[in-house]
This record gives C-alpha cells, structure tokens and sequence, in this order.
C-alpha cells in the first residue's frame, strides 16, 4: 500500500504491460490475471526475489551490522579482517557494494537496497565464488523487509540511540526494529558450511538490557568501560589513529587503527568479536 501512494491503483497498467499474476495486500481487487493476496507485500517480494535468485544467502556465512551510528564503518572493518584472513568475502552497505574487485553503487545512500536489489547482489556474490557478506542492515530495511530471507548467522549492533521517531515513533519502535536482527538469527536454518547464530552486543549501550531480554541465540558482549566478554584496555590515542588492546578469555591483541575517535574502539571491538568469536579467525 505505501506510505503515501497505494500501488494497487497501478495494477490495471501493470497487468497492459504483462504482468502474468499480480501479489498484493487488498482484498477487493479484481484483475485479468492471477491475484495472491497476501498479509504483508513488502514481506512477500522478499521471499519471491530470494526464491527468483536461488536463495543465495543460504550459500554464504552473512553477517549483519546495525545500529544508529558506526554501521558502515564497523561494516567495512570487518570486511577487511575477512580479507586479510584470506576469506572470499562481500560487502552491501548503504554507500556501494563491493562484489569481487567490482564497486556497485547502491544509488540512495540513506538505507538498505530494495529486498530485489539485496538478493541480486548475493546472486551476483554467490556466482563470484565469495563465501561471506557483510550486510550493514538499517531499521528501515529490517523494518520494511528488505533484508527478509537474507538468513543471517552473525549479527552485531553498534548502539541504539533515539533516531527516526518520523518513521518508528518512540524509542521502543525503533529498538523493536533493530532487534529484529537479532530474531532472525533464530530461523536461520542449517547450511552446509555451518552457521553460528551468534549475536554480538554493546555492553556500553543503553539498549544492552533490552536486547539480552530478545536474543535467543548465542551472544557475546563488548565494551570500552570493561564490562563486556571483549574489553579494550591501555587506550591511546595520537595523530595516526587508535592503539588498544583487545582482551578477550585470556587473549590480549594489540590493536592499532587509523581511524581517530573514541567511538570507533567500539567499532572495532564489535568487529573483532564477529571475526574472532563467530568466524574462528586467529585474533593475531
């Protein structure tokens, strides 16, 4: 139906330009061709693109990053630790996506492709010989279902602040929205090369409590106060960038990151945590 446009009203042009069946929500329509009426669209399109393309995501280790800020950083950290560890590994975020050694742009810059567009790109990923995907997956895109059917085995949020009250409403919305992420782990099914199910979560954040109460999967926490299963300890900071170090059961990696700024220890921490705790990566 839309936010402010009812696609019903294009089916008549749709069926003149040959449409051979018709999926919608309404339950008055009345076409020349086959109508499946369905509770939610948005939902529906996601499952016919991924069974269109094969279901790719099913043929890959896909890992989701969300959050209200840090999610396209944290996206492209963890994609280079997959690269450095020698993993065939794509990337999707709201900027481009990286398939191979091609850059495609993704066109709106604001939030995650279209479910269409998501699928194709795996398709594309899948026939490129990559194994793994990086997802940077906004509340718009879990909340419209755009990432439906995308079968994630890690997911990983930054934090959650108040943000898109226009779209979500309050606070609780939007959380609800996010969380969703963290749900889908749970009916992911078994794919050949294994799946971890595992969540990874800001101790730091307001929304941690919140999110231990919804996940139903296998979690780890990190932290920059010392209070998550991944602490940052010995933080420095110079003109070219961050040194830390990563301690996590027993395990103190030193980290150096060009990227300046605080916040971004976090960003690194959550994308250790992925690549350590949930891909097996040796964390030297």
């Amino acid at each position: 139906s839309g936010i402010n446009t009812d696609g019903h009203t294009f089916i008549p042009k749709a069926v003149e330009q040959g449409a051979a069946a018709v999926v919608g929500s309404r339950g008055d329509i009345a076409c020349a061709v086959p109508y499946i009426q369905v509770e939610n669209t948005r939902e529906a399109i996601a499952h016919l693109a991924a069974s269109f393309y094969d279901h790719p995501a099913r043929k890959m280790t896909v890992i989701g990053v969300t959050g209200t800020d840090g999610k396209t950083t944290t996206s492209n950290l963890l994609y280079q630790i997959l690269r450095a560890a020698g993993i065939k590994a794509g990337l999707i975020t709201t900027v481009n996506a990286q398939i191979g050694d091609e850059t495609v742009d993704t066109g709106f810059h604001v939030t995650t492709p279209e479910a269409t567009e998501v699928q194709e790109y795996l398709a594309r990923m899948v026939a490129a010989g990559l194994t793994h995907v990086i997802l940077e997956t906004t509340s718009h895109g879990l909340a419209q279902h755009r990432v439906t059917a995308c079968e994630y085995d890690i997911a990983v949020v930054t934090n959650i602040t108040h943000e898109h009250v226009d779209f979500h409403g309050a606070y609780e919305g939007y959380l609800s929205a996010k969380a969703r992420l963290f749900q889908m782990l749970e009916h992911t099914g078994e794919k050949t090369q294994g799946n971890p199910r595992l969540a990874v979560i800001n101790a730091d954040d307001r929304s941690y409590e919140l999110l231990l109460k919804i996940i139903k999967t296998g979690k780890i926490s990190y932290s920059v106060k010392g209070i998550g299963d991944v602490n940052a300890t010995d933080i420095h900071h110079s003109p070219k960038g961050l040194h830390f170090t990563a301690e996590m059961e027993g395990v103190k990696q030193p980290i150096d990151c060009k990227i300046p700024g605080t916040f971004n220890v976090s960003n690194c921490l959550a994308a250790f945590a992925a690549a350590v705790e949930g891909l097996g990566i040796d964390p030297g």
